[in-house]
């Protein structure tokens, strides 16, 4: 993430260096053209004729305006190459200064992204000890199973639970640092394994599935790849109406929704962390930011999309 901001803020640079020097060194040498053309070379009085290599006769003041032409045809394409260098020049120190500048930039900004992970991570492992103390003590209590009370207090430890969880999940997968364990899977076979964790609620909310997966073996972070499924999917079961389409080949997975849509000016903020679109719908808004930063870790694309008939998720990897 910081070296796309670093190298996002040296382009930025370069492009605008380029764009002043292009235009100072064009307007320098477009002056210094017009000036040397219309400069008039200075009259020579003199009647001295010559015969060139054809046997014509040249006067010395036409021998004379022809070295002036070439001289300043020299000096302008002199001065044409020095523009370059300098342009050049100019461009390499940029690049060098806006490299040291940017990270120095983003140094405060990394630091506290760091203590923020490190706050999440102790924070989420702090929450759970005393969670599941209290949901063993309230499974343990001898206590009336018609006491709302108690069963408010079970529903809110369940939630806290989730979230904990969903963020103990942020948290590793933004501090693992080891090598990502490629394998080689079948692509249908895995897709349905994880499709049919989803049953029950398909049929629960009467949801149409049309599943198109090719029979095609892969080489993937198969975990990864699971989970990111399991995200999008239970996303699009949760906004679902009526259908889902879910398209899966060897370089990307497609999952399409009919009925809540994202407006334009909030699907930029989508894989943002506790972003939500919808502030009333149950939810930490952690888990389409688990599948994006799921996704960048293993050098895949996620993407999504939304239109007045339905929203859609794709994954190339």
């Amino acid at each position: 993430m910081f070296k796309k901001l670093r190298n996002h803020f040296i382009l930025i640079n370069l492009l605008t260096t380029s764009l002043i020097l292009v235009t100072a060194f064009t307007s320098i040498y477009l002056i210094a053209k017009n000036t040397s053309e219309s400069r008039k070379p200075t009259p020579i009085n003199t009647n001295i004729e010559f015969l060139d290599n054809d046997g014509d006769s040249i006067s010395f003041h036409q021998i004379m305006e022809e070295h002036i032409r070439a001289d300043r045809a020299d000096s302008l394409r002199s001065l044409l190459v020095t523009l370059i260098i300098t342009g050049l020049g100019v461009e390499l120190t940029v690049a060098v200064l806006s490299y040291y500048l940017a990270e120095q930039a983003i140094k405060p900004v990394k630091t506290a992204y760091e203590a923020q992970k490190i706050f999440i991570a102790n924070a989420s492992h702090e929450i759970k000890t005393p969670v599941a103390a209290i949901k063993a003590n309230l499974e343990a209590a001898d206590l009336s199973e018609t006491n709302h009370w108690i069963k408010n207090i079970e529903l809110e430890a369940d939630k806290i639970e989730t979230l904990n969880l969903a963020l103990l999940k942020l948290a590793k997968t933004d501090t693992l640092k080891e090598t990502l364990k490629i394998e080689e899977f079948d692509l249908a076979r895995v897709s349905k394994s994880t499709l049919n964790s989803f049953k029950s609620r398909l049929e629960q909310k009467k949801i149409d599935l049309k599943f198109n997966c090719a029979d095609k073996k892969v080489k993937l972070n198969k975990s990864d790849f699971k989970e990111i499924f399991e995200i999008l999917l239970d996303n699009a079961i949760k906004y679902c109406d009526k259908e889902i389409n879910i398209e899966i080949d060897n370089k990307k997975l497609i999952i399409k929704n009919d009925g809540t849509t994202i407006p334009k000016d909030k699907i930029a903020h989508i894989f943002d962390r506790f972003y939500q679109v919808d502030k009333s719908s149950n939810g930490s808004g952690l888990g389409l930011a688990i599948a994006d930063s799921l996704a960048k870790r293993n050098s895949w694309d996620l993407s999504a999309s939304s239109t007045s008939q339905n929203t859609t998720f794709e994954l190339k990897y």
